[in-house]
C-alpha cells in the first residue's frame, strides 16, 4: 500500500519520514528540547510496551510480573519528575510532547482502522475465534 502516493517498500517510507520529522525538529527546537521530546516518547513508549508485555505476552515469554510492575513504576515515576521539572522550566515542550503523543496514537488508530477494512477486519475475526 504506497503512502502519500510513494511507490517502493516501507523501509524507505519510514526513512523518508524520518528525515522528514528530523529536519521539521531542528528547524523549530533546539537541540535541548528535541532531547525532551525524545525523553518524553521514549518514557511513554517503554511504559506501554511493559505494560503490553505485562497483559498480553508475561506466561508466553516467562517475565515475571512482579519485575515488569516495578519497571512500570520507575519509569512512571521518572516520567512524573521529568514533566514536573520540565513544567517549571519549559512548560511549552510538555505541551508539545503531549500534542505529539496524542498524534501519533491518533495517526496509528486511523491506519490500523483502514489496515484492518481492507483486510477484512481480520482482528474482529481473530477476537471471534476464542482468542
Amino acid at each position: 500500500m504506497p503512502h502519500f502516493g510513494m511507490s517502493g517498500p516501507i523501509q524507505r517510507h519510514t526513512l523518508i519520514y524520518t528525515v522528514v520529522i528530523a529536519s521539521t525538529l531542528a528547524v523549530f527546537f533546539d537541540l535541548g528540547r528535541i532531547a525532551s521530546l525524545g525523553a518524553f516518547f521514549y518514557l511513554f513508549m517503554d511504559i506501554i510496551i511493559q505494560w503490553g508485555v505485562y497483559r498480553y505476552r508475561r506466561q508466553e515469554i516467562g517475565a515475571a510480573g512482579a519485575v515488569l510492575i516495578a519497571a512500570i513504576a520507575f519509569d512512571a515515576v521518572v516520567l512524573g519528575a521529568f514533566t514536573a521539572m520540565k513544567l517549571q522550566s519549559d512548560s511549552a515542550i510538555v505541551l508539545y510532547a503531549a500534542i505529539a503523543i496524542g498524534a501519533v496514537f491518533g495517526f496509528q488508530r486511523i491506519y490500523l482502522g483502514r489496515w484492518t477494512e481492507q483486510r477484512g477486519n481480520g482482528h474482529a475475526a481473530h477476537k471471534a475465534g476464542g482468542s
